[in-house]
């Protein structure tokens, strides 16, 4: 039982896409056509009415994005709405500061909003291969994630700090809830749960469970040895009954 409870890895795919001599030929053609109400610029600064600078609209800034940058009265960046160079569309809100403390973007077709200071304490939403992800983290470490099994079973997952999963909170298919230690290694060494009304806790060494303590579905409990080869050595149960 101990293995048929895996981990679920979550990557994080990113993407890059060239642009041609082509597609800017023919940009600057169609602007071209459209008379004289066009104006063609690499960058519009726009002043409010003491001349300072509140928002900057450009075609290759400094983050090389296509964006529209919005400032604050003391000039630091308080917003950003623009798309990277393979066409990436991104969002981000920055504080007083000039911190991020919202984004977001979607990478081809894999969503993601980041909540707080990434470089501090952050919740990640995002969605993988239409999966859904909540992830908490401290100093870009996720610490906590939740999200959906192959079979829509709902897992919780606390990690620690080397990233590895130290326990995991998880319902099957047949709504029976599972509860899994790991060592600092990531190594599954015991898993507790509640199957078709009985209750049944797994040690193991990592590989196969070798000490299982259970308590059928009428009441009787019981104990079970297992050898190096995963078979059953000895068992012990008492009849409560008698």
């Amino acid at each position: 039982m101990l293995r048929e409870r895996g981990w679920l890895t979550i990557v994080v795919i990113l993407s890059s896409l060239a642009g041609g001599a082509t597609s800017s030929l023919l940009f600057t053609t169609v602007l071209g056509a459209q008379g004289g109400d066009v104006v063609t610029a690499s960058q519009v600064n726009i002043l409010d009415r003491d001349g300072r600078l509140r928002a900057v609209l450009s075609g290759d800034d400094e983050r090389g994005q296509t964006s529209l940058a919005f400032y604050g009265p003391n000039g630091t960046l308080r917003g950003v709405i623009g798309s990277e160079l393979d066409g990436t569309p991104v969002l981000q809100f920055n504080n007083t500061g000039g911190v991020a403390r919202l984004s977001a973007a979607v990478r081809q077709d894999e969503p993601a909003i980041t909540i707080g200071n990434e470089a501090a304490r952050s919740v990640l939403l995002a969605s993988i291969g239409g999966t859904p992800i909540v992830g908490v983290a401290d100093r870009g470490r996720t610490r906590l994630q939740i999200t959906l099994g192959p079979q829509a079973e709902p897992l919780l997952s606390l990690l620690g700090s080397n990233g590895q999963p130290a326990a995991a909170l998880s319902v099957g298919l047949d709504d029976a809830p599972f509860l899994s230690l790991f060592d600092p290694m990531g190594v599954e060494r015991l898993l507790m749960g509640a199957v078709a009304g009985a209750t049944v806790v797994n040690l193991g060494d990592g590989i196969r469970p070798r000490l299982v303590l259970g308590v059928a579905e009428n009441g009787r409990p019981s104990v079970g040895f297992y050898g190096d080869d995963g078979a059953l050595r000895s068992e012990l149960s008492v009849d409560t009954k008698q």
